[in-house]
């Protein structure tokens, strides 16, 4: 638990980059099929719905305070907030003022750098300018975002500076006033009670392999003759080997590295995709980096990695499609940790990164094909 400001609820996770704006007042026209009499207090309660199955959360007010919608929402480092005003009066802005000078005092309880605050008007009709909450834009950490829908010409305005685009709050938007609804395959997935059997195979068999060659001492043997290299594919034709390289490992520690990611990474990808999909997806990732080792590495090699990272590069593709929400993975620390882990590779001489690589590609265009192919 954290402590913040007496009328602010728990938070979410994820991480989101603040869109740029080209400094230009906006007009956004969204083409609604609703009515042009729906009340601005309709579309808060609309929209309400929909930030409610997007995660974010609604903050508990006392009960003198104005009646009016306030949200939150983490991306780590970014805290969002988000104020819904069907009726905009200075009081009004007074209290979200308040409240987010408060939580900027406690960004770093909830391990935030930055701050945003949307501030949205609904009126039934557009406004001559769209003011900020504060004069200035940006107060350090602070960044002031105001926006205006008008349900009479069905536009968006934005204030001068302000993006048009923030945590998909602008689609949110457009769907509550034409009353669509969120497709069920972007909420989170239901796998209560199901175990990712294909995973803990995978497991059991490399360790096994592992056990028995440490046990016999034949670990050399077994490397020398199911590992993958350029001379005993292509010169000798055993391209078995491009599928048992990726269940033998060097050590314990190898194992154990490959391990952490596999149950990561696959855990989730299986229950996600299915099991068929599942094991479509690691054997070809695994054989795809395989043969990148063979055609661009100079040495033999073993390991899961190359499949393992095909599951990184198809959950990758699948929280950018489906949401975070969908896969309970953090987009953003997931492309860190891809650059970080490949990175890490090129500067280590006993790492195959090419096999890493051809992995990782194959892995997000086969999953981005079989995605295609589902649609």
């Amino acid at each position: 638990m954290i402590r913040i400001p007496p009328f602010f609820l728990s938070l979410a996770e994820k991480n989101h980059r603040v869109p740029q704006s080209d400094g230009f007042f906006h007009f956004s026209p969204f083409f609604l099929e609703r009515s042009l009499s729906m009340t601005p207090e309709q579309l808060a309660t609309d929209l309400k719905s929909l930030l409610l199955q997007k995660d974010f959360r609604l903050v508990q007010q006392p009960e003198d305070t104005p009646a009016f919608d306030l949200y939150i929402r983490i991306e780590n480092p970014v805290c969002c907030v988000l104020a819904v005003q069907p009726h905009d009066t200075a009081e009004h802005r007074e209290d979200v003022a308040a409240f987010v000078e408060g939580l900027q005092k406690q960004l770093p309880q909830i391990q935030c750098t930055q701050l945003i605050c949307l501030y949205l008007t609904i009126g039934a009709e557009s406004l001559a300018e769209v003011h900020p909450l504060v004069d200035t834009d940006r107060m350090g950490n602070l960044h002031h975002i105001a926006w205006h829908y008008a349900t009479d010409t069905q536009t968006l305005q934005t204030a001068d500076g302000s993006p048009d685009k923030l945590m998909g709050i602008e689609k949110l938007l457009r769907m509550a006033a034409t009353g669509e609804e969120l497709p069920k395959d972007t909420l989170r997935k239901d796998t209560t009670g199901k175990r990712p059997v294909v995973t803990f195979t995978i497991f059991a068999i490399c360790a096994a392999l592992l056990l028995y060659g440490m046990v016999t001492g034949q670990n050399e043997f077994l490397w020398e003759r199911f590992s993958v290299s350029r001379e005993t594919v292509l010169g000798q034709g055993q391209y078995y080997r491009l599928i048992t390289a990726m269940f033998f490992h060097g050590s314990i520690m190898h194992l154990a590295a490959n391990s952490i990611y596999l149950f990561y990474f696959g855990s989730r990808a299986e229950l996600l995709l299915g099991k068929v999909r599942y094991v479509i997806l690691y054997l070809i990732s695994g054989i795809c980096g395989g043969l990148c080792s063979i055609f661009l590495g100079h040495y033999a090699s073993i390991g899961a990695s190359g499949a393992i990272f095909g599951l990184l590069g198809a959950m990758l593709i699948l929280t950018r499609e489906k949401g975070s929400r969908y896969t309970g993975m953090n987009y953003a620390t997931m492309i860190l940790l891809a650059f970080t882990a490949l990175a890490m590779g090129f500067l280590d001489v006993g790492v195959d990164n090419w096999a890493h690589l051809g992995g990782f590609l194959s892995g997000a265009l086969v999953f981005f094909l079989m995605f295609r192919a589902k649609e």
